[in-house]
């Protein structure tokens, strides 16, 4: 018995190209090439700019193919013809979005980009960027390192009005947010919400012997201060670097708003171990409220010269000073204001060029610390 014939089954195609494996090998040979993006848009102008892009290939050489976000690419173009299709492509699609990246200066933003995952989009110099979509995903994925910034608080001696390293405040810095943000770093919003994220981020990160050391550094001079939610979540001191009451929480101004919470708030960070620190007092909060009947553990101060005028000082005079911290010294005005007051702790750079080396180290001390005393800055004894 003969068997009917049967078509022949088409054998599997092969997978296309990734767009990493690509991107990699327009690499090896970058001079006088580039990548041409072009946005998400809508489906009939999206089948325009595939059509321009295949015949730039052509003409341009590069190959064509779609990013991690349903952007079209047309990556190893040759540099000038590429920048005339761009000019072509605004045109066309009414954007001024299509952008153009070098090989050569911006191979590894390139890079990071053909190997991210969707949610990522691409902007000149800055690798990758999130879009708002994936905004989260990328907050969750973003190495703290990058966008933290340590800031030592000093404590004054009275004996002197020199400093040594008395604390140590972590905080997410916004610029350097601002930067990885992309385009997205100009909206205030989004700013604040990422700052929100990764302080959360930070305060889970503290938690963890490795990660807190990483963070730290070698050597801590004090307590620890950290930006929390308003309803924080925390773990008892003992966990986090030092223990002993070693962590405080830094809430805004805008907890001062419900005292009664606050005070709760307290009293729930105190059984665990942690103080409370209220922040963002200028002189325009000390004309709206009492701070002597704050309930935090400090108060720190945002220096500006309307700090000196007779009721704000009316106003700090009711707060004992071993309670306050003075933010922002950054010239020789703020730091001799500070110290004729008598204020024991202060942050800035000014601050900072007023220590005195600590002879010997402490296991809490912080290594490295240059002396630079002001000596025209210390209080001036009675005649």
């Amino acid at each position: 018995m003969v068997e009917a014939p049967t078509a022949r089954q088409p054998a599997p195609a092969d997978a296309p190209p990734s767009l990493l494996f690509i991107m990699r090998s327009a690499l090896r040979q970058p001079a006088g090439r580039v990548v041409l993006r072009v946005p998400v848009t809508v489906p009939h102008r999206r089948r325009v700019a595939r059509a321009l892009l295949q015949e730039g290939a052509l003409a341009a050489g590069g190959v064509v193919l779609e990013g991690p976000d349903e952007d079209l690419l047309l990556i190893g173009a040759e540099a000038t013809r590429a920048e005339r299709m761009r000019g072509l492509l605004d045109r066309m699609l009414g954007t001024t979005a299509t952008l153009v990246l070098s090989l050569e200066r911006d191979a590894e933003a390139l890079l990071a980009y053909a190997g991210s995952a969707p949610g990522l989009s691409l902007t000149r110099g800055a690798g990758s960027a999130p879009t708002l979509a994936g905004l989260d995903a990328w907050l969750r994925a973003l190495p703290l390192a990058g966008v933290l910034r340590r800031q030592i608080g000093m404590g004054f001696t009275p004996a002197d009005g020199r400093a040594r390293p008395a604390f140590l405040r972590l905080v997410v810095d916004r610029g350097a947010l601002s930067g990885r943000l992309g385009p997205l770093g100009t909206d205030a919003d989004v700013l604040e919400h990422g700052c929100r994220v990764l302080a959360g981020r930070l305060l889970q990160a503290i938690g963890d012997p490795a990660q807190g050391r990483a963070l730290i550094g070698p050597n801590l001079p004090g307590p620890l201060h950290l930006a929390v939610p308003p309803a924080p979540s925390v773990g008892r001191a003992a966990s986090g670097p030092g223990g002993g009451g070693m962590l405080v929480a830094t809430l805004g101004l805008e907890a001062a708003a419900h005292p009664d919470r606050l005070l709760a708030l307290r009293v729930g960070l105190a059984a665990q171990g942690w103080s409370l620190e209220i922040e963002g007092i200028g002189a325009a909060a000390l004309r709206l409220l009492k701070p002597e009947m704050l309930p935090a553990d400090w108060l720190r101060l945002t220096w500006s010269p309307a700090l000196a005028t007779p009721q704000a000082m009316d106003a700090l005079a009711r707060v004992d000073p071993a309670r306050l911290i003075l933010a922002g010294v950054e010239d020789e005005a703020a730091l001799a204001w500070g110290l004729r007051i008598g204020l024991r702790l202060m942050e800035g750079r000014a601050a900072e060029a007023a220590s005195v080396p600590l002879r010997p180290p402490t296991p809490m001390g912080l290594a490295g610390t240059v002396a630079r005393p002001h000596p025209a800055l210390l209080p001036r004894p009675a005649a």
